[in-house]
């Protein structure tokens, strides 16, 4: 039920980056025809660029923390046996875990800040706090993921050999 749950809600994430990637790609394409051909640029064009690239990482960070398809360097992982790896990985996924929830507290106290400022962006005023408490949820949610595969490699539920090779 869990993983079900999981699995919706990565692909229900994959779908609102590729809407987010759409909306950027369109508000770019009509601003620059806007500003080149009819000499009247998309107002706010910046602020709203900023935005939703930023709630694009967040958005990705759950998908790429589930399917652990981040960038990695092994120096010596590689040449461990199976059993260590497995180790490995059960105790990264753990420091993951742990530094993401960190992240997420930082971004939710922070949210608490704008929203106590009522903190809003220069020209079209859009409200921060809404935007930090967003990138809050996602990272609490990938961190989630990272639990679920270090679950996932302590019950032998993912096999270890067909991890992708890492740079």
């Amino acid at each position: 039920m869990i993983k079900l749950l999981f699995n919706t809600s990565n692909k229900l994430l994959l779908s609102f980056c590729i809407i987010s990637l759409t909306v950027l790609v369109l508000i770019t394409v009509v601003d620059v025809f806007g500003r080149y051909l009819l000499g009247i640029p998309l107002p706010g064009t910046s602020e709203i660029t900023e935005i939703i690239l930023g709630i694009l990482i967040y958005i990705g960070l759950p998908y790429i923390s589930k399917k652990e398809e981040h960038i990695s360097v092994s120096l010596l992982s590689n040449y461990l046996p199976n059993n260590v790896k497995i180790l490995h990985k059960i105790l990264i996924n753990f420091i993951v875990t742990l530094l993401l929830l960190v992240i997420a507290r930082q971004l939710y106290l922070h949210g608490i800040d704008l929203k106590s400022y009522q903190e809003v962006t220069t020209f079209l005023e859009i409200p921060k706090a809404p935007i930090a408490f967003a990138m809050a949820l996602l990272t609490v949610l990938a961190s989630f993921n990272t639990i679920m595969n270090m679950f996932t490699y302590m019950f032998k539920e993912r096999d270890i050999t067909s991890d992708k090779q890492s740079i």
